[in-house]
C-alpha cells in the first residue's frame, strides 16, 4: 500500500491566519499572540512581555478574542488591591493590554493596530 505525503505545493497558507501577532502597546510591553484565526477570532497562545522579560501568559488552543479580554480584566481586579511588587508589575501590563483591546474589537483589527511589529 503506498502512502500519500503532502507536498510543498499542496500547503498555501490559510486566508486569515497569521504565524504570529505581536504589538507595542506601551513603551515597556508588547503583546503577542501565536497563530492567530481572524476568520474565527482566536489564537493558540499569547503572552505579554515587559522590557523583554514574560508577564503573563497563556498556553490554551483556541483561545478567543474576548477571553483573552477576559483575563485581563480579571487579573486588574485581582492586582489592584495588592502592592506586592510581581502584582504591581501584572496590573500595569494588563491595564496597557487593555487600552489596547479596547480599541480593537478583534484580531483582525489588532492586526492594523498602528503599533504592530513585524
Amino acid at each position: 500500500m503506498k502512502t500519500r505525503t503532502a507536498s510543498a505545493k499542496n500547503t498555501a497558507p490559510v486566508q486569515g491566519m497569521l504565524k504570529q501577532l505581536r504589538v507595542s502597546v506601551s513603551d515597556t510591553h508588547v503583546l503577542a499572540f501565536d497563530n492567530v484565526d481572524t476568520r474565527f477570532n482566536d489564537c493558540v497562545n499569547w503572552r505579554v512581555l515587559e522590557n523583554g522579560k514574560r508577564t503573563l501568559f497563556s498556553t490554551r488552543t483556541y483561545e478567543h478574542f474576548a477571553e483573552v479580554k477576559a483575563v485581563m480584566l480579571a487579573t486588574i481586579e485581582c492586582c489592584q488591591a495588592r502592592a506586592t511588587p510581581s502584582d504591581v508589575s501584572r496590573l500595569a501590563c494588563a491595564q496597557a493590554v487593555i487600552k489596547a483591546l479596547d480599541a480593537c474589537p478583534s484580531f483582525a483589527a489588532l492586526a492594523t493596530h498602528p503599533g504592530r511589529i513585524a
